[in-house]
């Protein structure tokens, strides 16, 4: 019997992306992001014009049809691994490279911070080195971001070279590019898409291994053997999902106040609706500012990895016009993922990941905390922004996680002790200005039917106890009248310096306590002087108290400590300036 014949190599290949048939967000944002490389590669300002582009036979929310060509994907690999080779100024000398020019010594300005709060300016010479190096054009990218596009290019390639290509060995598409070859990736991928459609004639999957380069956290083959592996049609997205992740810089508060930046935070969106996000995402990276710090965008600079994905949810809902209080996102997001991950050595580290997904007033709360691009933030203090998205983001109590943050960390964070951190923004006027929101946002009558939670009335209760005490002990012991004070606007210094030392003193005395230790304290400290307890708009206020004492001592352990640094300092009448 005669052999039968092998089926022809197809001249294109028909696939059939369905977003609930792809296993990550990371696929679905590449699915997503292979649709703007084909839409910027047929745009209308794409010069020179490519030879082919892959076809979208049809789009749909939850569907892509495209087809492939053997050079159609050539050319979207030529153009989504564009690179060049440029010179490089970097401020540390590479072991293994090359200089392109020799070292180069320039005066620059950097803002120091006092204790005071005033901001200086300090000239420092800086010695710059040059190399040449190969640089991701990002096609897509520079399209679409138009305010100050560099430094947000710059996050975005130095987040490619040491995340996904890491290991220079990875970085082989970019070098072809940049030497003027076509891309090898684009052979390979046509390669997999017949085997692919000759997979499907048999009603089968063609698999193969997949590089972490691709897919983060994967690893072709492990120590012991085991590959891993996917679908190639699949597979192929892993390519593009780095056109839709934002990329963010997260800042670690250090011991000495200093903040350091540590790896890239990337928000990688789980695509729920292919047109909308489309049509949204390009016009979200048209509208990111151009305000910078350092050379990072400061829209970029977050405290908390989950934050990046906040971010992300709020820069899209921004240009969809879906922030108001109470509505989610639309539907073309379903959460957003976000992992922090740093290179160490010759590997890179995932040291937190986590997704987050829109619910109502989410948004609206996180802008209360950070402000809307281009505003001075309501909080200063990174450490306290940091406890309110945690909160934010656990759904709890504003103040909960305040209780780790104020035992793991010195007291001069929190209070203002001789020798506060110098180039940080005050806790404490962060603290008081929270609180003091919270008393505002209490009715003067509240009705049966609109009744305040029993955490704000517990911390508006415990911030007038602590300030009673302070105000009562500090007039026994030193004769300072600081309900005088508060009425000239004008503290002594002498004053403000007792008031902060008590503050300090017992801060100290009751973060070390705990359980009925802590109870035994707070009842014989605030309790020695007068305290209002009962009557409108909030009665039975003792009974309240002690309940919490007993049943909720660590709420109460945070609160205390909460009022203790927004009761330590005394604003002082702002010097008025000379006309």
């Amino acid at each position: 019997m005669a052999r039968a014949r092998a089926a022809a190599a197809p001249t294109a290949v028909t696939v059939k992306y369905d977003l609930f048939d792809l296993p990550t967000a990371q696929h679905k944002a590449g699915l997503a992001g292979l649709l703007l490389q084909i839409d910027h590669m047929n745009g209308p300002g794409k010069s020179p014009k490519p030879k082919a582009i892959p076809k979208v036979v049809a789009r749909t929310p939850t569907t892509a049809t495209i087809e492939f060509a053997a050079e159609s994907v050539q050319c979207l690999f030529d153009d989504v691994y564009a690179a060049t080779r440029e010179i490089v100024k970097v401020k540390s000398k590479w072991a293994t490279a090359k200089e392109a020019k020799p070292p180069e010594e320039v005066e620059e300005e950097i803002e120091e911070k006092a204790a005071d709060g005033t901001v200086k300016v300090k000239k420092v010479k800086v010695k710059y080195f040059f190399y040449e190096q190969v640089q991701p054009t990002g096609n897509v990218l520079r399209q679409y971001v138009t305010n100050a596009p560099e430094p947000w290019l710059k996050l975005w390639r130095d987040m490619l070279w040491n995340i996904p290509r890491g290991n220079p060995t990875t970085r082989k598409p970019f070098e072809e590019l940049a030497a003027k070859k076509s891309c090898g990736e684009g052979a390979a991928a046509w390669g997999d898409l017949v085997k692919h459609h000759q997979a499907l004639a048999n009603n089968a999957f063609h698999t193969d291994e997949v590089a972490g380069s691709l897919w983060l956290g994967a690893q072709a083959v492990n120590a012991e053997g085991v590959p891993f592996e996917g679908r190639v049609e699949q597979t192929l997205l892993l390519h593009f999902w780095p056109l839709t992740a934002q990329v963010y810089a997260p800042q670690i508060l250090q011991p000495d106040g200093e903040n350091e930046f540590v790896g890239y935070v990337l928000a990688i969106p789980e695509v729920a609706d292919l047109k909308d996000f489309t049509a949204q995402y390009p016009r979200m990276l048209g509208q990111l500012g151009k305000d910078v710090r350092g050379y990072r965008p400061a829209e970029a600079v977050i405290d908390l990895p989950a934050e990046g994905a906040l971010s992300f949810l709020e820069h899209l809902a921004e240009v969809s016009g879906e922030i108001t209080e109470g509505k989610e996102l639309a539907s073309s997001l379903g959460s957003v993922e976000f992992i922090h991950l740093d290179k160490r050595g010759n590997n890179v580290k995932t040291l937190a990941a986590g997704r987050v997904a829109p619910r109502p007033g989410l948004l609206t709360a996180y802008l209360g905390i950070v402000g809307r691009v281009g505003e001075k933030p309501p909080y200063a203090n990174p450490l306290f922004r940091r406890g309110l998205l945690l909160a934010l983001l656990n759904d709890q109590p504003w103040f909960q996680p305040f209780g780790k943050l104020f035992a793991d960390w010195d007291v001069s964070f929190f209070v203002p002790t001789d020798a506060p951190p110098a180039k940080l923004s005050w806790f404490w006027a962060d603290a008081r200005k929270k609180l003091q929101e919270v008393i505002q946002a209490m009715p003067t009558d509240p009705r049966p039917d609109d009744p305040p939670s029993e955490d704000d009335i517990l911390a508006t209760t415990i911030k007038r106890f602590v300030g009673r005490y302070l105000d009562a002990r500090l007039m026994k012991d030193g004769g300072f009248d600081f309900d005088k004070y508060r009425a000239e606007k004008k503290t002594p210094t002498e004053a403000a310096d007792a008031r902060r030392k008590l503050a300090e003193r017992l801060f100290l005395e009751f973060r070390s306590r705990r359980d009925q230790a802590f109870v035994d304290h707070f009842s014989g400290t605030f309790f020695a002087v007068g305290q209002y307890m009962g009557g409108k708009p909030f009665p039975r206020l003792f009974e309240r108290v002690a309940t919490a004492l007993m049943m909720r001592t660590e709420d109460v352990k945070t609160l205390t400590l909460m009022a203790l640094s927004a009761n330590s300092w005394t604003p002082s009448k702002k010097k008025e300036t000379p006309k």
